[in-house]
């Protein structure tokens, strides 16, 4: 027996649950427990957050300056079979090519727990390798905002600082990870120094000076950047960046930069907790490429009942600024039972706990948060 929800129920059964989600986002879930580490994967600009710009040496827009791609390679990257490549055009490098996160606007940079990064240098001026920016804004800095720089090639003795953190020194066509948050910046406004050997002072130095200092997102552009550029019109600059790691009050995220696969997927095998307590192990997959590939099942620890698909009649994705969700429509035996289901999980990448919805035409549901195990959407 084929059992699948008509249109007007299935419609129903979505605003319920849109309304459900909305509320357990806003309250319950904000004290449920989380990983402390996620990894999720960007693979397109504005996906989790991050977008990219291309400026002119002054910092306005011009997609004739440079180009942001993600990309396979180069040679073996930290982690998957890509990255996201940052490059300046021939006789452009006073100008940048920029990737910005908006996600940490209003962040304490005391509360920052760790911040790192890959990069990988395939041409430059002979010192600038990919590099990290934060914007800020202080009540005690100079005119109340300031830009803090964390540049790869003042993190050694011989060329930066010998009181800081000795992370050696950069080395072309290779891929090297950097400690931004241990190691030394310098600043627009030159309270830390302006680069190389003693004009770059610890982060802490900074923190100390101004603890009310946040990420600020101007103009809504994104205040965590990596770049290249900004340079001389001559240089010339390619690199890459892969797997930044930003923590928050010891919650951390891996961003991992991989080039479009064309391919839509959904996976997740964990625990989740309602507000009022109640346990399910949901599990499901979803692959846009694969061809009747999806499946869904769940336990629920209080009641002991088993639910698992036999059939999948539609599988949606809506990638938002914030989230990205999965609704997953078809039909399955509750307990042996025949019955329709929707599926919904919704993935904030790491920064809210994911939610799961499972709704039966039999009338049981469930929406939850997730406190163990993974649930990834890209």
């Amino acid at each position: 027996m084929n059992i699948s929800l008509s249109s007007a129920t299935y419609t129903s059964v979505r605003q319920t649950l849109t309304v459900v989600i909305a509320i357990l986002t806003l309250s319950a879930l904000a004290a449920l427990p989380v990983a402390a580490q996620s990894v999720v994967v960007v693979s397109h600009d504005g996906q989790q957050q991050w977008h990219s710009r291309i400026t002119d040496g002054i910092g306005n827009p011009d997609p004739s300056y440079g180009s942001v791609t993600f990309v396979t390679g180069p040679a073996t990257p930290p982690r998957g079979i890509g990255s996201l490549r940052l490059q300046t055009n021939l006789g452009k490098g006073d100008g940048s090519a920029q990737m910005r996160s908006t996600r940490y606007a209003s962040v304490l940079l005391t509360n920052l727990s760790e911040l790192t990064y890959y990069a990988y240098s395939a041409m430059n001026n002979g010192q600038q390798f990919p590099y990290l920016t934060l914007a800020v804004t202080c009540s005690s800095c100079d005119g109340g905002t300031d830009t803090l720089f964390f540049e790869p090639p003042y993190q050694e003795p011989l060329t930066g600082n010998p009181s800081c953190p000795n992370q050696g020194p950069t080395v072309i066509l290779t891929w090297q990870k950097w400690d931004a948050l241990k190691g030394c910046w310098w600043d627009n406004n030159g309270e830390l120094g302006f680069g190389g050997l003693l004009g770059v002072q610890p982060l802490s130095v900074f923190t100390s000076n101004h603890p009310d200092a946040r990420i600020r997102n101007p103009s809504g552009v994104g205040g965590l950047r990596l770049a290249v550029g900004f340079a001389s019109p001559t240089d010339n600059f390619d690199g890459n960046i892969d797997m930044v790691t930003v923590g928050v009050s010891g919650r951390n995220i891996s961003y991992d930069f991989e080039p479009p696969s064309g391919c839509q997927k959904g996976d997740a095998d964990g625990d989740f907790e309602d507000n009022n307590g109640h346990k399910h192990h949901g599990k499901f997959h979803d692959d846009s490429c694969e061809n009747g590939g999806g499946r869904v099942e769940d336990d629920d620890r209080d009641s002991g009942k088993h639910f698992e698909s036999t059939s999948v009649n539609s599988a949606t994705f809506t990638f938002n600024a914030d989230s990205e969700i999965l609704t997953m429509v078809g039909s399955g035996l509750d307990n042996g039972i025949p019955v329709g289901f929707t599926m919904i999980a919704v993935d904030y990448g790491g920064v809210t706990p994911a939610i799961y919805s499972l709704t039966l035409t039999n009338g049981r549901t469930f929406t939850g948060a997730l406190v163990s195990g993974s649930l990834l959407l890209q």
